[in-house]
């Protein structure tokens, strides 16, 4: 007999990002293992999540448990107003549902609800927490509670033991998206066989991201009389940095070199019209979807050494790694590509074999099913 095992997850939800979207396909593919899952998802939101959990049939509570914010005092004072009765909804939340396993998907909830946490509790990390006094302090708490921590990549692991977290309590765990069955093969081709070559960079366009050293690279690559190719910007470029960018763009005389196309919501609008996609984030990426997305449709990748990034790509194998922040390394990979085409769609196809083998959703839901079952008390 199949026992329905119950897990609480307490999820953001304000706004979809990497990790709303790993979690639903986490989600997705519990419940069709048999498990029976309810959310706890912020109660300042836009919709949008909630719309997804609906989609797929997982019921949610709103609840407005907030946090105490040092720099957004009008924040703290939401939080702490709305503080006792989010505490005492979820108290009920628990006492109704019974769940064998608490999930949680960052330390605010944790620590806000603290005297309710069991044993049966997994953390899941997915963004670098220096080892800053707060977050030490933070994750001493976190320790006494949590019986396992999941981090998104081996980066993500080093993160965790800097915070003293033991060794046995972490569990590597790759972020996982569908499998991807039919690519559009002859679009690529035509792409990549075409006199201008796209590069794509995709997702939020800040500081962070990094678009800044693909400017300067792409003003290396047009100096040195290299100028058949294309950059097209994804994503919502509607804000102060975007404007920056435009700007420095019109002045550097480059805008023949850079098509803007805003926030696309649909994936295969994105990557079924570009060949490469560059990644050179700034910031230690813990486990780049965007990367891991890319890979799946056999798309060449250009990506910083940052985080765990050289995880997912190996350097001229299945793609290329410059060092981040290096503009003149980056304009190089870019080089590399742009004098030998024949190279994309082999590095392409090496990173969707690599993204079946080991990024795949039903992997990461295998792993963390035995995580649960290694929970669960005998």
């Amino acid at each position: 007999m199949v026992i329905r095992k119950k897990i609480l997850f307490f999820i953001g939800g304000s706004y979809v990002s990497g990790l709303e979207t790993v979690t639903l396909y986490l989600l997705r593919d519990l419940k069709e293992n048999g498990y029976d899952l309810q959310c706890v998802i912020n109660g300042w939101n836009d919709g949008v999540f909630k719309k997804k959990l609906d989609e797929i049939d997982v019921p949610f509570y709103e609840v407005k448990l907030g946090w105490l914010y040092l720099r957004k005092p009008l924040w703290t004072l939401d939080s702490l107003v709305n503080y006792p009765k989010a505490y005492f909804t979820c108290k009920e939340i628990i006492k109704s549902f019974k769940p064998d396993i608490f999930h949680f998907c960052g330390y605010h909830n944790v620590i806000m609800l603290y005297p309710l946490i069991r044993k049966e509790s997994i953390y899941g990390l997915h963004e670098t927490h220096l080892p800053s006094l707060k977050h030490k302090l933070i994750y001493r708490l976190l320790n006494k509670k949590i019986r396992d921590f999941t981090a998104v990549s081996g980066h993500i692991k080093t993160v965790l033991q800097h915070l003293s977290i033991p060794e046995k309590k972490i569990h590597v765990v790759y972020n996982g998206i569908p499998v991807i069955n039919e690519l559009p093969g002859e679009k690529t081709s035509a792409f990549i066989k075409g006199s201008i070559l796209e590069f794509a960079i995709i997702g939020q366009v800040a500081e962070w991201k990094g678009h800044s050293i693909l400017l300067r690279a792409v003003e290396k690559l047009i100096a040195n009389c290299i100028n058949d190719f294309k950059v097209v910007v994804y994503g919502n470029d509607n804000n102060v940095y975007g404007n920056s960018l435009k700007k420095q763009i019109k002045e550097l005389q480059l805008e023949k070199w850079f098509e803007w196309r805003g926030f696309i919501s649909s994936k295969e609008e994105i990557y079924d019209t570009c060949a490469v996609v560059i990644v050179p984030s700034l910031s230690e990426e813990p486990c780049s979807m965007t990367i891991i997305e890319a890979m799946s449709r056999a798309k060449a990748l250009i990506v910083s050494d940052r985080g765990g990034n050289p995880e997912l790509i190996e350097h001229a194998r299945n793609g290329l790694v410059f060092k981040g922040g290096d503009d003149i390394s980056l304009s190089f990979c870019m080089q590399t590509l742009l004098e030998n085409r024949n190279r994309i769609p082999e590095l392409g196809n090496e990173a969707r074999l690599k993204a079946m083998r080991e990024y795949s959703s039903k992997k990461m839901t295998d792993k963390y099913i035995s995580i649960y079952n290694n929970a669960l008390p005998n």
